[in-house]
């Protein structure tokens, strides 16, 4: 039993021409060809768009960077520039002055605030805090006294707590 059914006469089917392995990888090749042709020629005109907006886009930011006008050149007036030098010069090296107060303080003192304060002139320092012995406020207030940074060392007040002396000291500031 034949399993296909041909439905043209013999005489229609012996005058077709014979196609072989050939004719169809020739007919595969050339739409391979011609699809790929398609698909770089589709993206070949992308790119000259994308091209000409980019340039477009160039123009328009040269147009306006030409129309943003350059800042003005800060002018500094020698009075002012000479008052900045004389105000850095005044100012305190705080680094040191804080390095130096904490070689400076006992070990069982803790500070709590130091405050600068100027008044009339002259650079005052508040310290306040507490230790276990009203000793030790005095040790502090002596090693104060003797530092290069502070002079004319005030207790402010002094009061003993059931576990603590609470304190709290002025001193004064050397510039130099």
């Amino acid at each position: 039993m034949k399993e296909t059914l041909n439905l043209l006469p013999v005489e229609v089917k012996a005058g077709l021409p014979k196609m072989g392995k050939f004719y169809y990888l020739f007919l595969g090749l050339s739409a391979y060809i011609v699809l790929m042709t398609g698909l770089w020629s589709y993206k070949f005109i992308a790119v000259k768009r994308l091209d000409a907006e980019t340039n477009k886009l160039n123009k328009q930011k040269m147009e306006l960077q030409q129309k943003i006008l350059p800042p003005s050149p800060v002018v500094v007036v020698p009075s002012v520039e000479k008052g900045i030098s004389e105000a850095v010069e005044k100012a305190p090296q705080w680094s040191l002055i804080i390095s130096d107060l904490s070689i400076i303080v006992p070990e069982n003192i803790w500070l709590s605030s130091i405050e600068s304060k100027e008044d009339k002139g002259i650079r005052q320092m508040n310290i306040k805090g507490f230790s276990k012995t009203q000793l030790e406020v005095a040790n502090l207030i002596s090693s104060l006294e003797s530092s290069r940074h502070f002079y004319d060392v005030q207790i402010v007040f002094a009061q003993k707590g059931e576990k603590d002396v609470t304190f709290e000291l002025k001193a004064r500031l050397k510039w130099t």
